[in-house]
């Protein structure tokens, strides 16, 4: 695959990606993203723009930003001129902790059926990996109303039967991957498929999932409407990043 060709997948799936946790939203009060959070950060713009125009939205840099555009870096100091309000990281994990946070966009390195996530290390032929940690991703995983996650990668690697280390334990609301949507099935007490992405057979999506998982629906694929209004929001297609 060349370079053009790669980035034009990249793009695809992250398109797929975007729309999938903007429609997550929908009926959402408020949203917390942290740090390198490229597609949560189109997705929460394109559903305040096309969906849910009252959506709170809570950033490191500040409350209710509205940016043009997608920078570089998801905390660049140009998002913050366009918060309405500076607020404390403290102050969103004190909401989180009296229910007040409603969605949160959260990323793990291994992920497992409960829905655990993996940020702390991983032990590989006897030699530890130093992960990035957990960054609060503890408390928010258990206490946000419906914690959203993603991961740009989707193999056996990361989406595992249990965790080697659990550093944040909770029920997502939605897992949004390359290839899928998982959703928390309450009943079953695991993770379920709520749809495949249309490139991906059921037989493939098994041997990259380290757990037994479901067949399920075609994922809606994104509007032209949808698709034009992130490419407004990133132009220079950095959401592909996560991808790549």
């Amino acid at each position: 695959m060349n370079t053009n060709s790669a980035h034009a997948d990249a793009l695809k799936k992250a398109n797929y990606m975007v729309v999938s946790m903007a429609r997550a939203l929908k009926n959402a009060d408020n949203v917390f993203m942290g740090v390198a959070s490229y597609l949560p950060f189109v997705s929460i713009v394109l559903a305040k723009k096309l969906y849910n125009p009252d959506l709170k939205w809570f950033t490191i840099l500040g409350y209710n930003p509205m940016p043009k555009h997608l920078p570089l870096s998801t905390v660049h100091p140009w998002i913050s001129k366009y918060c309405e309000a500076k607020i404390q990281l403290g102050e969103i994990f004190d909401m989180s902790a009296r229910g007040e946070i409603d969605c949160v966009f959260l990323a793990g390195a291994q992920i497992d059926e409960k829905g655990n996530i993996n940020n702390s290390h991983l032990i590989i032929k006897d030699r530890k990996i130093q992960l990035p940690g957990g960054a609060g991703g503890a408390l928010l995983h258990a206490t946000a109303k419906r914690p959203i996650l993603w991961q740009g990668k989707h193999d056996t690697r990361i989406f595992v039967k249990r965790v080697q280390r659990i550093t944040a334990a909770g029920k997502p609301y939605k897992i949004v991957t390359p290839l899928c949507i998982f959703k928390f099935d309450e009943k079953l007490d695991k993770l379920v498929v709520e749809s495949v992405h249309p490139w991906i057979s059921f037989d493939e999506l098994q041997r990259n999932t380290g757990f037994e998982i479901n067949d399920a629906m075609k994922t809606e694929e994104p509007t032209e409407e949808e698709i034009r209004i992130v490419e407004e929001i990133d132009p220079h297609g950095f959401r592909r990043i996560e991808l790549e």
